[in-house]
């Protein structure tokens, strides 16, 4: 059952202070910003050059989390949506169709740079791409946690990094792993489910359907380029 959108009359400084805690984690771990966080992770851990990893950086933030960003406040002053937190299922739609086109365009530029840059950054905006695209897809008839599901994503790049060999930082990338999946995301889930903008099962099928996605898409597309 759909929650109740959070009242809109309340301030920022209202909401924190009557949320708490879980305010800020959600806040903090807002999906828009999980990409490029992964992104300029991998760019790390791959020993990318200063320049890729400002060029890459740059676009990621851009279409994964500055457009949708605006859109998302665009849709809230005009009253469309009734909390940024978006409880209702039906009001993402257009914000999933508007960031499934941000994302495409961030991979064609990403693809551009890959005589500078290592195939597999290309390879996790595919990633995100195909992740929207699924979950645009099951928004239609369920809704679950993208918050969780961002998490999870994170978690399982970093270790299937390890697990692959693909960086030689294999210690600090399988200690990222474990931080997103074992502390980050039983955090993140709390804090959803304090706010009450999720039930138990639409936060567990949000990490389920981000961990088990993020490996098959992984297998595919390293197959596939």
């Amino acid at each position: 059952m759909e929650q109740s959108p959070v009242d809109s009359t309340l301030s920022i400084f209202d909401r924190f202070a009557e949320e708490g805690p879980a305010r800020l984690i959600s806040d903090l771990g807002n999906p828009l910003l999980m990409p490029p966080a992964v992104i300029v992770g991998a760019c790390i851990l791959l020993g990318q050059s200063l320049i890729t990893t400002f060029q890459v950086t740059g676009t990621a933030v851009i279409c994964y989390s500055v457009l949708p960003f605006l859109l998302t406040l665009f849709l809230f002053r005009r009253g469309i949506i009734h909390s940024l937190d978006l409880p209702l299922r039906k009001t993402r739609t257009v914000l999933y169709a508007f960031s499934i086109v941000s994302a495409a365009i961030a991979s064609l530029v990403i693809y551009q740079l890959i005589p500078a840059l290592h195939f597999f950054i290309f390879v996790l905006s595919l990633i995100f791409l195909a992740n929207l695209t699924i979950s645009f897809l099951l928004n239609l008839r369920w809704k679950v946690s993208v918050h969780s599901a961002s998490v999870a994503v994170a978690g399982t790049v970093y270790y299937i990094m390890s697990l692959w060999g693909v960086t030689e930082y294999h210690f600090i990338t399988l200690i990222l792993s474990l931080i997103h999946l074992l502390l980050l995301l039983p955090v993140m889930m709390w804090a959803r489910y304090h706010l009450s903008v999720h039930s138990l099962t639409e936060l567990f099928g949000g990490a389920t359907a981000g961990i088990l996605l993020t490996i098959i898409e992984l297998i595919i597309f390293t197959n596939i380029w």
